[in-house]
């Protein structure tokens, strides 16, 4: 392993991937900083230019806008009390109230620091952690995949919504969008309805742009009169009001340590998020601290402990994806489809098959830590005007790249209407309120489960009691209903316990 890790740094250290991943970064942090706009749209977007670049290029890059967005989020948090996402609800509590102390330089390195090395460390467990898990995973058959993908499918739908039958019917209508098309078994043609354009299927990208994107786009025309928020920083007099020293660093480091912890075993479960390890770690931040009604003022620790949670689960999300095949999370099935579309298939083969370009991805898993850290420090200005772009210039320019980037990928017309029909499908999904994410997962590992059963069923014959001969077969089973029931009573606990610390954050 260590080899493959040495040869991965020296690969990674070129000139292409080193301009992907700087270039990654800067567009992470822009579509992380301003409010409505986020790394998954970023990454949708930058999508079919990887098509025509090396994988040691194009996957670092998207790898980084990932890790920059998620950062990039905390921004806007920060400076604005807008979140960007749900798990920076909580940085922006103490942010903001920093902010308006004029310390808002203090919030945002600590929410740096902290992201920086929360990413680090779970990237660290991501390269030792997921080539042994692989070696295990890699002595399953076609039935026992079969049964781990039926579970995948439970877990993800169950966990990816607030309401599971809405998450497992937005999974279920992703695997009937999948079957469009010509069988890659039988050759028989399926839900085509006599258009011979439907024979390939739907193309991944315009599909994928219209889901996540392009309802955003249609949700902010729809919002076009609500007034702009401009803002204002006062700063301190006081240089030491907007950084972080080392004595300031050194007393929250227990707590970015564990809050990492958190946040990479939430990242490695698939379904979680980022949000309930944000959660977590803030609760127990605020359990353990010394000061513990600080919390939600202005506390430095706070903001530790939510960041380093959030941008832990980065690296431990892949865990699942390149061992399983099952993302673990909507950013981890983009990037599943990113490997698909360089022809690397995700599954414990791909760490024998392409050894090479996994261990560089990694080394430039890591390295996208170093520059991210070293071009937002430098950038605090810039990424604070970023923060304050108003939106009606933002969403025009998201619109060309989407149709741009929707043509660009077979050069095909008929790609521009795909687009047009998911993004009113899309639209529609979040106005009765499924999910987007559960959709995307149902979508991909659809191909994977249709060939594992095919598999399984020539391997049974007739004799379909050998589908349980295994005690793989057993676990498994137990494991999705043990999910789904164990899924619907902690989903209650989880929303009372989410309205406890909301409550007692706005108290203290």
């Amino acid at each position: 392993m260590i080899e493959n890790i040495v040869g991965g740094f020296s690969s990674i250290l070129a000139v292409g991937p080193i301009t992907g991943i700087i270039v990654g970064i800067i567009v992470g942090i822009i579509f992380g900083a301003i409010p409505g706009i986020s790394c998954i749209m970023a990454i949708a977007i930058i999508l079919p230019l990887t098509f025509y670049v090396d994988p040691i290029v194009g996957i670092p890059m998207l790898l980084a806008v990932y890790k920059a967005g998620i950062y990039g989020g905390s921004i806007s948090a920060i400076l604005i009390n807008t979140p960007g996402a749900a798990a920076a609800f909580l940085t922006a509590q103490d942010g903001f109230s920093l902010t308006k102390a004029g310390k808002s330089g203090k919030a945002l390195s600590m929410a740096l620091y902290a992201s920086v090395t929360g990413e680090m460390l779970s990237t660290l467990v991501l390269i030792f952690v997921a080539a042994p898990i692989s070696l295990i995973s890699i002595k399953a058959g076609p039935i026992e995949r079969v049964f781990l993908l039926i579970f995948a499918f439970t877990v993800i739908g169950s966990l990816s919504s607030e309401s599971i039958p809405r998450g497992l019917l937005s999974c279920v209508l992703g695997m009937l969008f999948a079957l469009v098309g010509m069988s890659p078994i039988t050759g028989a043609s399926r839900f085509t309805f006599g258009f011979t354009e439907l024979l390939g299927g739907f193309t991944f990208t315009p599909m994928l742009i219209g889901i996540l994107v392009m309802p955003e786009v249609i949700k902010a025309l729809r919002q076009r009169n609500t007034p702009h928020q401009n803002l204002t920083l006062t700063k301190s007099s006081n240089p030491a009001d907007n950084r972080i020293s080392w004595k300031e660093y050194r007393s929250v480091f227990g707590t970015i340590i564990k809050s990492s912890g958190i946040g990479t075993f939430i990242g490695s479960l698939p379904g979680l998020g980022s949000s309930p390890a944000a959660f977590l770690a803030y609760g127990e931040a605020k359990r353990s601290s010394p000061n513990p009604e600080e919390f939600g003022k202005g506390s430095i620790r706070g903001i530790a402990a939510a960041e380093s949670a959030n941008n832990a689960v980065c690296g431990a999300s892949l865990i699942p994806m390149l061992t399983l095949s099952i993302p673990g999370d909507d950013v981890a099935a983009l990037m599943m489809g990113a490997f698909l579309i360089q022809g690397i298939t995700p599954g414990p083969t791909i760490f024998y098959e392409h050894t090479h370009v996994i261990y560089t991805i990694f080394a430039g898993y890591f390295i996208t830590d170093f520059f991210l850290l070293f071009i937002a420090r430098i950038g605090f200005k810039f990424w604070t005007k970023v923060a304050s772009v108003p939106k009606y210039y933002i969403f025009p320019c998201v619109t060309i790249f989407a149709f741009a980037g929707s043509f660009t990928a077979n050069q095909d017309i008929n790609d521009v209407l795909v687009l047009i029909i998911f993004s009113v499908l899309g639209y529609g999904m979040r106005l009765v309120g499924l999910n987007p994410a559960a959709f995307i997962i149902g979508f991909i590992l659809t191909p994977f489960f249709e060939a594992n059963l095919d598999q399984a069923i020539a391997i049974v014959g007739g004799n379909y009691l050998l589908f349980f001969s295994n005690p793989f077969s057993w676990i498994f089973t137990a494991l999705t209903v043990l999910s789904v029931y164990s899924s619907m009573r902690q989903r209650k606990k989880a929303a009372a316990m989410k309205e406890s610390v909301l409550i007692k954050v706005t108290e203290s």
